[in-house]
């Protein structure tokens, strides 16, 4: 589910029951008891309002083992417009969105969730540019090898967001124990160079604490073309 904030002081809610872990779906407008149509695309329900704030939480039926992974509003061309936050079914918040986004038919919002456990997850990075670019990266972790994230358009970071610089990003990581729980990992999503120079870690977070996954700094990290963001389970 989800909660969305207009500029103009109204809200939206939006529900997808069913939906499949390491999995994108749409969230389309639902819940029970508010005067509001179910079924409907954020960007046709709500064309012509600016959406400034979010938060995205994942429900597991008769379980709290939800983790959000990752979210975005998308634009009528498949382009990512911004990133959004979200968590579990613990988690608290409303927050800002990087940037404001208005609704127009074909504009959807898009979230991915995972479940907690002792196993390798769904390693994913949200992230924001300081031009206003956002991306997300995502695979599924190897235990003990370094893979490499890519976005739904199978490109890594470097081809993706060359000669971008990274404002912030948020990390998630939904293993119970944690990213590199026997040592055999690494602790970190991180990014290097062509020549193996670590630029970047984004340490994660499960997706489920008591905030929305937050933003850690990019610290004026450029990409070029030849970076590579990985992620180095230990389970």
């Amino acid at each position: 589910m989800a909660f969305v904030k207009f500029s103009d002081g109204t809200m939206g809610s939006f529900l997808k029951t069913g939906a499949t872990a390491e999995t994108v779906t749409t969230l389309p407008t639902g819940g029970n008891g508010i005067n509001q149509v179910s079924g409907v695309e954020i960007g046709q329900a709500y064309n012509g309002k600016v959406a400034i704030a979010a938060n995205v939480l994942c429900q597991t039926d008769s379980a709290t083992t939800g983790c959000f992974s990752y979210g975005y509003f998308l634009d009528p061309q498949g382009k990512i417009m911004t990133v959004v936050q979200g968590g579990g079914s613990d988690t608290t918040n409303l927050l800002a969105l990087a940037r404001p986004i208005r609704m127009s038919p074909g504009v959807t919002l898009n979230a991915t969730f995972d479940e907690l456990g002792d196993q390798v997850s769904l390693a994913s990075l949200g992230v924001c540019c300081t031009d206003g670019t956002a991306d997300a990266f995502f695979i599924k972790a190897v235990s003990g090898t370094a893979t490499e994230l890519v976005n739904k358009d199978g490109n890594g970071i470097g081809k993706a967001l060359v000669g971008k610089v990274i404002k912030y990003a948020y990390a998630t990581y939904p293993a119970t124990n944690g990213l590199n729980d026997n040592g055999t990992g690494f602790g970190g999503l991180y990014i290097q160079d062509a020549g193996g120079q670590l630029k970047m870690v984004f340490p994660p977070g499960k997706g489920k604490g008591v905030l929305a996954s937050p933003f850690t700094p990019g610290y004026g990290t450029t990409i070029r073309q030849n970076d590579v963001l990985y992620v180095n389970a230990g389970v």
